[in-house]
């Protein structure tokens, strides 16, 4: 094997023995390559013999493609007969490893020690100068580091792997990593410098040789993530929609699914409310299943909780806590192994649901060890929601004083970053609280001239923006409800409405139930009869 070869990109087909005169995998770390056409049908116990690492190169492209299920079935099937080919090339088996955690990511599985173990043994045994293993090493390390919420040791893994792709020319995997980088930038209350890792990471994209589209797409998606924490949510709509399907079918890992379905929920509840977070959650969450890839799911559950209790909906949101098995007792964060309370957003899901159910001594019981937790993984963007929810704790408990001091403690927290809808989200539960901060009601410190500047603009968004999107919202819904009705004058039962519909069950009883409520009935029956009085199933 040699590291540093390369081959002549003009090239077309690419052989597999040129695959494997640059290392198998990491050419497509160096190049924006996809698998030969016909090189996966054509494997035979020859090929695991003479071109080893092409034929881990070709699992490995295939994962990245979308096509995971194929390439884990084809890893599987030749995994033995690798295995006994790295008895004559040691170094093989630390590939292997290498892929198989590849694989992983792709996946949605969990790194258990053992896995770490052995990655780390994979490691110790690779050449000093093969650069690009090592990176991709770092890499696995980056996300294992992610799904742990330890944002120190993620951020720096990723610039180690970073650094050796660039050593080793593979500028294409270095752009990878630019991904994580934004993400944790960003969760670390570093808005503007994520903005700029993307801006970067796109740019560079346009200067590697091959078809890089899909993970231009990637950045974009991240960028629209960016443009809604500012409240520049049209824009981030419009590059969402640019990128989103290229994502979801081509080239979405764990860490770009989750935040391209969390970006989507957010976006439909700014638009239309709990309805359209339900319908964008119901999309996700079928996804997640079909591709089975369970902390996915888990995680969109999180954002269905959010989405629930956002709306106060708490007793579905109670009842989902219940399901997903979380505890809202603070002692358990410690000692919890649980994945999901290592993410700062299910600990300002949880926190923030205690509130909304009349819990506010509770939930500041809780934010204590919660923001030290956040402290210690670097999730400074977590911290600062944290304390914004325990502002509208201390306002529910007759605290003023100490409500205004930590929603400004949380805008401190995020400088001069344009953060503004960690605020708005919070809806009515905060709008007292920052317009007694504007006034110099309850403070014992008045704001400062730039905490004033980033609360007048939610303020302003409020009493303009929010109106109008509450009007389009009412005009949105009572479209929806009138579908809804025709199906039930027809007959149909929840389950038939969910497949019309292309939603869930849990959808459907949302939508009844604000119905029932509007009309002022208590059966579908009595819906439809008074649904034809008023002339609402007229065509």
């Amino acid at each position: 094997m040699a590291p540093h070869a390369r081959i002549d990109q003009s090239t077309t087909p690419v052989s597999l023995h040129a695959i494997e005169a640059v290392g198998g995998w990491r050419y497509f770390m160096r190049f924006a390559a996809t698998v030969p056409e016909g090189a996966a049908s054509g494997i035979t116990r020859e090929t695991v013999t003479k071109t080893p690492r092409a034929l881990l190169g070709i699992i490995f492209a295939e994962a990245k493609s979308g096509a995971t299920v194929s390439a884990r079935n084809r890893f599987d099937s030749w995994h033995v007969a690798l295995l006994a080919r790295a008895k004559q090339d040691p170094n093989l088996w630390a590939d292997i490893v290498l892929v198989d955690a590849h694989l992983s990511v792709y996946e949605d599985r969990t790194f258990d020690e053992d896995f770490i173990r052995r990655l780390e043994e994979a490691q110790g045994n690779l050449a000093s100068n093969d650069q690009i293993a090592h990176a991709l090493a770092c890499n696995h390390k980056c996300n294992i580091a992610l799904q742990l919420g330890d944002f120190d040791a993620a951020q720096k893994n990723a610039e180690q792997a970073i650094r050796l792709y660039k050593e080793a020319n593979a500028d294409f995997g270095a752009l990878h990593l630019h991904t994580h980088l934004a993400q944790i930038r960003m969760m670390r209350g570093d808005l503007l410098g994520a903005s700029n890792v993307l801006h970067a990471m796109a740019e560079g994209l346009e200067k590697v040789p091959g078809q890089s589209d899909w993970l231009i797409a990637v950045a974009r998606i991240l960028q629209a993530e960016v443009y809604y924490e500012t409240n520049a949510v049209e824009r981030a709509k419009e590059m969402f929609d640019a990128a989103f399907r290229l994502v979801e079918d081509k080239d979405g890992w764990f860490d770009i699914l989750i935040a391209a379905y969390r970006v989507n929920t957010r976006l439909a509840y700014a638009q239309f409310g709990l309805p359209g977070a339900l319908e964008a959650l119901s999309h996700a969450e079928q996804i997640a299943r079909d591709r089975n890839m369970p902390r996915l799911y888990r995680l969109l559950q999180i954002e269905r909780l959010r989405a629930l209790t956002l709306s106060d909906e708490t007793r579905m949101a109670i009842r989902l806590l219940g399901e997903i098995g979380l505890s809202t007792d603070s002692g358990m964060l410690e000692e919890s192994d649980d994945l999901a309370f290592r993410q700062g957003t299910t600990l300002v899901a949880v926190a923030r649901l205690l509130v909304r159910t009349r819990r506010a001594a509770d939930a500041l019981e809780f934010i204590g060890p919660a923001e030290d937790l956040t402290i210690r993984r670097g999730q400074l963007l977590s911290l600062a929601k944290l304390r914004v929810i325990a502002a509208t704790a201390h306002w529910k408990l007759g605290a003023r004083t100490e409500a205004t001091t930590s929603l400004l403690s949380a805008i401190r927290l995020l400088g001069d970053q344009p953060f503004c809808r960690f605020i708005i989200d919070e809806g009515p539960e905060i709008r007292y609280i920052v317009q007694a901060a504007l006034d110099g009601d309850y403070v014992s410190v008045p704001p400062t001239p730039a905490q004033r500047r980033r609360l007048s603009e939610v303020m302003h968004h409020w009493v303009t923006s929010g109106r109008r999107a509450t009007s389009a919202n009412r005009d949105d819904a009572e479209v929806l409800h009138r579908r809804y009705l025709q199906l039930l004058a027809l007959g149909n039962s929840n389950k038939e409405m969910a497949s019309v519909m292309g939603v869930s069950t849990n959808t459907v009883k949302y939508h009844l139930k604000q119905i029932f409520r509007n009309l002022d009935v208590d059966n579908r029956t009595r819906a439809v009869h008074r649904a034809r009085d008023l002339g609402l199933l007229e065509h």
